[in-house]
């Protein structure tokens, strides 16, 4: 019996131009899993928007928060 490991790997999605991105793009962006995304917006750890039931994310707000996830180097 042969036992084969199944690797768990990102869809590549491309990230639009556009400065609003959903959580597939969102997840994309960040190089995170889109189950991150919402952990972070359950958290309240990044700001987001709700067009519908859609969640949608502002380019800016997601390069503020990885500016502010960067630890200092002395």
């Amino acid at each position: 019996m042969s036992s084969t490991k199944r690797c768990r790997t990102l869809n590549p999605v491309s990230v639009p131009d556009r400065r609003y991105l959903r959580i597939k793009e969102a997840a994309a962006y960040l190089g995170a899993t889109e189950w991150f995304i919402y952990t972070l917006t359950w958290k309240r750890a990044i700001p987001f928007a709700k067009i519908g039931k859609r969640l949608v994310f502002d380019r800016v707000d997601l390069d503020n928060y990885m500016q502010n996830m960067k630890s200092a180097v002395a």
